[in-house]
Protein backbone atom coordinates (compact mmCIF):
# COMPACT_ATOMS: atom_id res chain seq x y z
CA UNK A 1 0.00 0.00 0.00
CA UNK A 2 1.37 3.39 -1.00
CA UNK A 3 1.29 5.96 1.80
CA UNK A 4 1.37 9.75 1.19
CA UNK A 5 4.95 9.79 2.50
CA UNK A 6 5.99 7.04 0.07
CA UNK A 7 4.31 8.83 -2.82
CA UNK A 8 6.14 12.06 -2.04
CA UNK A 9 9.45 10.28 -1.66
CA UNK A 10 9.02 8.83 -5.14
CA UNK A 11 8.62 12.34 -6.56
CA UNK A 12 12.05 13.46 -5.41
CA UNK A 13 15.57 13.05 -6.79
CA UNK A 14 19.17 13.26 -5.54
CA UNK A 15 19.19 17.07 -5.56
CA UNK A 16 15.65 17.77 -4.42
CA UNK A 17 12.95 16.14 -2.39
CA UNK A 18 9.52 16.89 -1.04
CA UNK A 19 7.94 16.47 2.39
CA UNK A 20 4.26 16.63 3.29
CA UNK A 21 3.37 19.88 5.04
CA UNK A 22 1.63 17.76 7.67
CA UNK A 23 5.11 16.88 8.99
CA UNK A 24 5.66 20.51 10.06
CA UNK A 25 4.15 22.65 12.80
CA UNK A 26 2.05 25.64 11.83
CA UNK A 27 4.79 27.90 13.16
CA UNK A 28 7.38 26.24 10.91
CA UNK A 29 5.07 26.42 7.89
CA UNK A 30 4.50 30.12 8.52
CA UNK A 31 8.25 30.74 8.75
CA UNK A 32 8.98 28.93 5.49
CA UNK A 33 6.13 30.75 3.76
CA UNK A 34 7.32 34.14 5.03
CA UNK A 35 10.86 33.43 3.79
CA UNK A 36 9.49 32.58 0.36
CA UNK A 37 7.39 35.76 0.17
CA UNK A 38 9.89 38.26 1.61
CA UNK A 39 10.24 40.02 -1.77
CA UNK A 40 6.73 39.38 -3.06
CA UNK A 41 4.77 42.09 -4.91
CA UNK A 42 2.25 42.32 -2.07
CA UNK A 43 3.62 41.22 1.34
CA UNK A 44 1.29 38.79 3.11
CA UNK A 45 3.12 37.67 6.26
CA UNK A 46 1.65 34.92 8.41
CA UNK A 47 2.14 33.60 11.93
CA UNK A 48 1.26 30.21 13.38
CA UNK A 49 -2.29 31.21 14.35
CA UNK A 50 -3.07 32.69 10.97
CA UNK A 51 -1.60 29.67 9.20
CA UNK A 52 -3.73 27.31 11.27
CA UNK A 53 -6.84 29.38 10.51
CA UNK A 54 -5.96 29.48 6.83
CA UNK A 55 -5.74 25.69 6.68
CA UNK A 56 -9.08 25.31 8.45
CA UNK A 57 -10.99 28.07 6.65
CA UNK A 58 -9.99 27.00 3.15
CA UNK A 59 -9.94 23.18 3.44
CA UNK A 60 -6.20 22.97 2.89
CA UNK A 61 -5.10 19.33 2.84
CA UNK A 62 -1.77 19.25 4.64
CA UNK A 63 -1.01 15.73 3.40
CA UNK A 64 -1.32 17.07 -0.16
CA UNK A 65 0.59 20.27 0.58
CA UNK A 66 4.37 20.26 0.41
CA UNK A 67 7.68 21.68 1.56
CA UNK A 68 10.58 21.14 -0.84
CA UNK A 69 14.19 20.45 0.16
CA UNK A 70 17.46 20.72 -1.72
CA UNK A 71 20.30 18.18 -1.73
CA UNK A 72 21.55 19.59 1.58
CA UNK A 73 18.12 19.01 3.20
CA UNK A 74 17.47 22.78 3.37
CA UNK A 75 13.91 24.01 2.84
CA UNK A 76 13.59 25.67 -0.57
CA UNK A 77 9.89 26.39 -0.88
CA UNK A 78 6.31 25.65 0.01
CA UNK A 79 3.01 25.06 -1.74
CA UNK A 80 -0.42 24.24 -0.40
CA UNK A 81 -3.45 22.56 -1.88
CA UNK A 82 -7.09 23.08 -0.92
CA UNK A 83 -9.53 20.29 -1.79
CA UNK A 84 -13.30 20.39 -2.30
CA UNK A 85 -15.06 17.61 -4.19
CA UNK A 86 -13.46 17.33 -7.64
CA UNK A 87 -11.64 20.67 -7.40
CA UNK A 88 -8.32 21.63 -5.94
CA UNK A 89 -6.90 25.08 -5.22
CA UNK A 90 -3.21 25.96 -5.31
CA UNK A 91 -2.21 28.52 -2.69
CA UNK A 92 0.56 29.78 -0.36
CA UNK A 93 3.17 29.11 -3.06
CA UNK A 94 6.62 30.53 -2.36
CA UNK A 95 10.29 29.82 -3.03
CA UNK A 96 13.02 31.13 -0.71
CA UNK A 97 14.92 33.80 -2.74
CA UNK A 98 18.47 32.57 -2.18
CA UNK A 99 17.41 29.04 -3.17
CA UNK A 100 15.66 29.92 -6.42
CA UNK A 101 16.93 29.28 -9.92
CA UNK A 102 16.55 25.50 -10.06
CA UNK A 103 12.92 25.34 -11.21
CA UNK A 104 11.79 24.86 -7.63
CA UNK A 105 8.52 26.67 -8.29
CA UNK A 106 7.74 24.43 -11.25
CA UNK A 107 8.62 21.35 -9.18
CA UNK A 108 6.25 22.47 -6.42
CA UNK A 109 3.44 23.15 -8.89
CA UNK A 110 3.85 19.85 -10.73
CA UNK A 111 3.90 17.99 -7.42
CA UNK A 112 0.73 19.72 -6.18
CA UNK A 113 -1.13 19.05 -9.43
CA UNK A 114 -0.13 15.39 -9.33
CA UNK A 115 -1.29 15.10 -5.71
CA UNK A 116 -4.57 16.81 -6.53
CA UNK A 117 -5.24 14.54 -9.49
CA UNK A 118 -4.33 11.42 -7.49
CA UNK A 119 -6.89 12.47 -4.89
CA UNK A 120 -9.71 12.75 -7.41
CA UNK A 121 -9.54 16.37 -8.57
CA UNK A 122 -10.41 17.07 -12.20
CA UNK A 123 -9.97 20.85 -12.03
CA UNK A 124 -7.26 22.97 -10.44
CA UNK A 125 -7.62 26.69 -9.77
CA UNK A 126 -5.49 29.49 -8.38
CA UNK A 127 -5.10 33.26 -8.31
CA UNK A 128 -2.02 35.19 -9.37
CA UNK A 129 -1.42 38.86 -8.66
CA UNK A 130 -1.67 41.00 -11.77
CA UNK A 131 1.86 42.00 -12.76
CA UNK A 132 3.55 38.88 -11.39
CA UNK A 133 4.75 37.87 -14.83
CA UNK A 134 7.14 35.02 -13.81
CA UNK A 135 4.35 33.23 -11.94
CA UNK A 136 1.85 33.94 -14.71
CA UNK A 137 4.20 32.45 -17.32
CA UNK A 138 4.77 29.36 -15.17
CA UNK A 139 1.05 28.77 -14.70
CA UNK A 140 0.37 29.17 -18.43
CA UNK A 141 3.18 26.70 -19.15
CA UNK A 142 1.49 24.17 -16.87
CA UNK A 143 -1.85 24.51 -18.65
CA UNK A 144 -3.66 27.17 -16.62
CA UNK A 145 -5.89 29.60 -18.51
CA UNK A 146 -7.21 32.97 -17.27
CA UNK A 147 -10.84 32.86 -16.15
CA UNK A 148 -11.51 36.37 -14.84
CA UNK A 149 -10.01 39.42 -13.18
CA UNK A 150 -10.61 39.97 -9.47
CA UNK A 151 -10.04 43.03 -7.30
CA UNK A 152 -8.83 43.41 -3.73
CA UNK A 153 -10.51 46.53 -2.43
CA UNK A 154 -10.46 48.59 0.75
CA UNK A 155 -12.48 51.26 2.49
CA UNK A 156 -11.11 53.21 5.47
CA UNK A 157 -13.32 53.84 8.48
CA UNK A 158 -15.81 56.62 7.96
CA UNK A 159 -19.41 57.54 8.60
CA UNK A 160 -22.07 57.32 5.90
CA UNK A 161 -23.80 60.68 5.53
CA UNK A 162 -26.24 59.84 2.75
CA UNK A 163 -29.81 58.89 3.53
CA UNK A 164 -30.29 55.15 3.65
CA UNK A 165 -33.21 52.71 3.51
CA UNK A 166 -34.32 51.04 6.72
CA UNK A 167 -32.41 47.86 7.53
CA UNK A 168 -32.63 45.12 10.14
CA UNK A 169 -30.02 42.56 11.28
CA UNK A 170 -30.30 39.05 9.88
CA UNK A 171 -30.95 36.35 12.46
CA UNK A 172 -27.99 33.93 12.75
CA UNK A 173 -30.09 31.04 11.48
CA UNK A 174 -30.98 33.00 8.34
CA UNK A 175 -27.38 33.50 7.26
CA UNK A 176 -26.79 29.94 5.91
CA UNK A 177 -30.16 30.11 4.14
CA UNK A 178 -29.21 33.33 2.39
CA UNK A 179 -25.78 31.98 1.45
CA UNK A 180 -27.46 28.97 -0.14
CA UNK A 181 -29.24 31.42 -2.48
CA UNK A 182 -26.20 33.50 -3.38
CA UNK A 183 -26.17 34.40 -7.05
CA UNK A 184 -22.48 35.06 -7.62
CA UNK A 185 -19.66 32.71 -8.56
CA UNK A 186 -17.39 33.30 -5.60
CA UNK A 187 -13.67 32.68 -5.55
CA UNK A 188 -12.34 29.95 -3.24
CA UNK A 189 -11.65 32.52 -0.52
CA UNK A 190 -15.29 33.54 -0.31
CA UNK A 191 -17.15 30.39 -1.23
CA UNK A 192 -19.83 29.45 1.25
CA UNK A 193 -17.75 26.69 2.94
CA UNK A 194 -14.93 29.20 3.49
CA UNK A 195 -17.27 31.71 5.09
CA UNK A 196 -18.97 29.15 7.32
CA UNK A 197 -15.61 27.76 8.44
CA UNK A 198 -14.36 31.27 9.28
CA UNK A 199 -17.51 32.22 11.19
CA UNK A 200 -18.14 35.64 12.75
CA UNK A 201 -20.75 36.28 10.06
CA UNK A 202 -23.43 38.93 10.33
CA UNK A 203 -25.98 40.25 7.89
CA UNK A 204 -28.53 42.96 7.18
CA UNK A 205 -31.83 42.81 5.41
CA UNK A 206 -33.16 45.74 3.37
CA UNK A 207 -36.63 44.95 2.10
CA UNK A 208 -36.27 41.76 0.06
CA UNK A 209 -32.52 42.23 -0.31
CA UNK A 210 -29.74 41.20 2.03
CA UNK A 211 -26.00 41.52 2.59
CA UNK A 212 -23.75 39.19 4.63
CA UNK A 213 -20.27 40.05 5.86
CA UNK A 214 -17.60 38.89 8.28
CA UNK A 215 -16.95 41.11 11.27
CA UNK A 216 -13.97 40.88 13.58
CA UNK A 217 -12.97 43.34 16.30
CA UNK A 218 -10.95 45.45 13.86
CA UNK A 219 -12.14 44.74 10.33
CA UNK A 220 -15.03 43.95 8.01
CA UNK A 221 -14.53 41.52 5.11
CA UNK A 222 -16.14 38.91 2.87
CA UNK A 223 -19.22 40.76 1.64
CA UNK A 224 -21.92 38.69 -0.09
CA UNK A 225 -24.82 40.56 -1.69
CA UNK A 226 -28.16 39.38 -2.99
CA UNK A 227 -29.22 40.45 -6.48
CA UNK A 228 -30.27 43.90 -5.31
CA UNK A 229 -31.66 46.78 -7.33
CA UNK A 230 -29.29 49.10 -5.43
CA UNK A 231 -26.27 47.11 -4.18
CA UNK A 232 -24.50 50.32 -3.15
CA UNK A 233 -27.25 51.02 -0.62
CA UNK A 234 -26.69 47.57 0.93
CA UNK A 235 -22.97 48.22 1.24
CA UNK A 236 -23.52 51.66 2.75
CA UNK A 237 -25.90 50.20 5.33
CA UNK A 238 -23.06 48.03 6.66
CA UNK A 239 -20.79 51.07 7.01
CA UNK A 240 -23.58 53.04 8.64
CA UNK A 241 -23.80 50.26 11.23
CA UNK A 242 -20.00 50.06 11.73
CA UNK A 243 -18.48 53.44 10.83
CA UNK A 244 -15.28 52.87 12.84
CA UNK A 245 -14.16 49.62 11.20
CA UNK A 246 -11.66 49.28 8.38
CA UNK A 247 -12.79 47.08 5.48
CA UNK A 248 -10.84 44.80 3.17
CA UNK A 249 -12.61 42.61 0.63
CA UNK A 250 -10.72 40.13 -1.52
CA UNK A 251 -11.46 38.78 -4.99
CA UNK A 252 -14.34 41.01 -5.99
CA UNK A 253 -15.66 40.29 -9.46
CA UNK A 254 -15.40 43.29 -11.78
CA UNK A 255 -19.18 43.32 -12.27
CA UNK A 256 -19.56 44.29 -8.60
CA UNK A 257 -16.86 46.96 -8.56
CA UNK A 258 -19.05 50.00 -9.52
CA UNK A 259 -21.29 49.42 -6.49
CA UNK A 260 -18.32 49.28 -4.12
CA UNK A 261 -16.63 52.25 -5.75
CA UNK A 262 -19.79 54.32 -5.24
CA UNK A 263 -19.66 53.35 -1.54
CA UNK A 264 -16.18 54.82 -1.07
CA UNK A 265 -13.87 51.89 -1.84
CA UNK A 266 -10.53 52.01 -3.64
CA UNK A 267 -8.63 49.30 -5.47
CA UNK A 268 -5.61 47.95 -3.57
CA UNK A 269 -4.43 45.48 -6.22
CA UNK A 270 -5.80 42.91 -8.65
CA UNK A 271 -5.57 39.17 -9.23
CA UNK A 272 -6.19 36.88 -12.17
CA UNK A 273 -8.16 33.73 -11.45
CA UNK A 274 -6.88 30.80 -13.52
CA UNK A 275 -8.06 27.22 -13.99
CA UNK A 276 -6.59 24.02 -15.41
CA UNK A 277 -8.14 20.67 -16.28
CA UNK A 278 -6.32 17.72 -14.70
Amino acid sequence: MTTPQTQLANMGSADRSVVAASQYTFEALAQIYNQGRVDYIVPMPMNARRMEEYVRFYDVALDASVVTLNGDAEETGIGMLGRRDARCWVTRLGVIPERRGHKVGQFIMETLLTLGKDRGATLAQLEVITGNEPAHRLFRKLGFEPRRDLLIIRRPPGAVKDSLPAYTPLAPEDIPLCLAQRPDQASWLDETPSLLHAGQLEGLRVGDDWIIYRKTAVQLSSFVLSEANDPTALIRCVHHRYPLLDTKIENVDLSRWPAYQAAGYFEAFARIEMTCLL
